[in-house]
C-alpha cells in the first residue's frame, strides 16, 4: 500500500488482447494500434485527437515536457510537499527551483494562491499536481477562474499533472484550447489498473503537442501496452467499477481511520495521508504491510482491495 498502485488486476479481455499480441513482437509497432489507442484517449476525454498525445507512462510525459520547455537557469514553481520527480528532474536540468509551501488547515491542505500567482510572474514552468501527492488535496479543482490566472500569469508553461483524475472528478483539460500554456498529463497506471504496461499522455493546444513530440515516434509504446489500453479503452464499466470501488474504500478508511483517533486528511486520490509520531512503517511490516513514510511523521497510504484495507485496518487496531 506504498505506490498507490491498482490492488485489482487487469481484467480478462485486457489479458486475452495482450496475449494475441505477443506472438507478432518481432515486429515493431504499428502506426494503426497507435493511432487506434490516440483516437480512443480523444473520445474518453471528449476531445479532438489532435489535443492528445500518449507517453510512455506519465512520468515520461512529465520528464519530456521538462526537457522540451525548460532551458538550464529557468525557474520552476511548485508546491510543496508535491510529486518527488519533479525536483528530480528540475535539477537535474539545472533549473532554478522555487516552491511554495502548502499549510496544513485542519483535515485538508491549502495553497497560498495569492502567493502563487505573484511567483508565477517569474516562472518559466508551473508544475501543480492536482490532486496532490502526497497529500491528496484539491489545488485548482478545476475552477477556470484559478486556472485562467495562474496560466495569464506566468511568463512560460502551466502543466497540471492529473494523475489521479478519475479519483477526483475534475480536471482542466476543457481549458487548453483557451489558455494554449496549458498542458495536462494524465496515467492510466492508476484507475485503469496498469501501471505494468507504463501508459500515459497528455492534453494540450495542437501546437503546443506538434512541436513537444517533434522527436517522438508511434514505436516508442510496445505493441503489448498499446493492446492493453486499447482494450482498457473499449471497454471502460470495468475499469468504472474499480474507480467507485476505490473511492468506496478510500471514504471507509478515512471514517474508520477518524474513529480510532488518527490524524487523517481528506483525499481526493487513491490514497491518504496520516500523521502520527509512531512508526507506523515499521510497525505494519509486521503485519505484511508496506506504506510509504514521506515526512518524520507523515505517512502516505494507498488504497487497496477490499481484503487489503480490512488487514490495514485491523492491523493499526492495535494501536489504539
Amino acid at each position: 500500500m506504498h505506490l498507490n498502485e491498482c490492488s485489482y488486476n487487469p481484467p480478462e479481455h485486457i489479458i486475452k488482447a495482450v496475449m494475441s499480441t505477443l506472438s507478432q513482437c518481432n515486429y515493431y509497432p504499428n502506426l494503426h494500434m497507435f493511432n487506434r489507442f490516440r483516437l480512443l484517449l480523444a473520445e474518453y476525454n471528449k476531445i479532438s485527437i489532435e489535443n492528445v498525445y500518449p507517453f510512455l507512462g506519465a512520468d515520461n510525459a512529465l520528464r519530456t515536457l521538462f526537457m522540451a520547455l525548460a532551458d538550464p537557469g529557468d525557474t520552476i514553481l511548485f508546491v510543496k510537499p508535491t510529486f518527488s520527480m519533479i525536483e528530480v528532474y528540475a535539477r537535474f536540468m539545472g533549473l532554478n527551483m522555487v516552491a511554495v509551501p502548502l499549510q496544513e488547515n485542519g483535515d485538508e491542505w491549502t495553497v497560498d494562491m495569492d502567493r502563487l500567482l505573484e511567483l508565477a510572474k517569474n516562472a518559466h514552468l508551473v508544475v501543480l499536481v492536482d490532486p496532490n501527492n502526497p497529500t491528496g488535496s484539491a489545488i485548482i479543482k478545476g475552477d477556470r477562474k484559478i486556472l485562467e490566472a495562474v496560466a495569464l500569469n506566468t511568463k512560460g508553461f502551466v502543466i497540471v499533472d492529473e494523475t489521479y483524475y478519475e479519483f477526483s472528478g475534475y480536471s482542466v483539460a476543457r481549458y487548453v484550447n483557451e489558455y494554449p500554456n496549458v498542458i495536462v498529463v494524465r496515467s492510466m497506471s492508476k484507475a485503469f489498473c496498469l501501471a505494468g504496461f507504463r501508459l500515459g499522455y497528455i492534453i494540450a493546444d495542437k501546437n503546443v503537442i506538434d512541436n513537444v513530440t517533434k522527436v517522438l515516434t508511434s514505436f516508442d509504446i510496445p505493441t503489448p501496452s498499446l493492446a492493453a489500453g486499447i482494450a482498457a479503452l473499449e471497454n471502460l464499466d470495468y475499469h468504472l467499477k474499480i474507480i467507485e470501488k476505490i473511492k468506496l474504500l478510500r471514504d471507509y478508511m478515512y471514517s474508520e481511520l477518524k474513529r480510532m483517533g488518527f490524524k487523517v486528511y481528506r483525499s481526493y486520490a487513491n490514497f491518504l495521508l496520516i500523521r502520527d509520531d509512531r512508526r507506523l512503517d515499521s510497525y505494519l511490516k509486521k503485519f505484511g504491510i508496506a506504506i510509504k513514510r514521506i515526512a518524520q511523521d507523515l505517512y502516505r497510504v494507498s488504497i487497496g482491495n477490499e481484503d487489503s484495507v480490512k488487514l490495514f485496518i485491523e492491523s493499526l487496531r492495535g494501536l489504539t
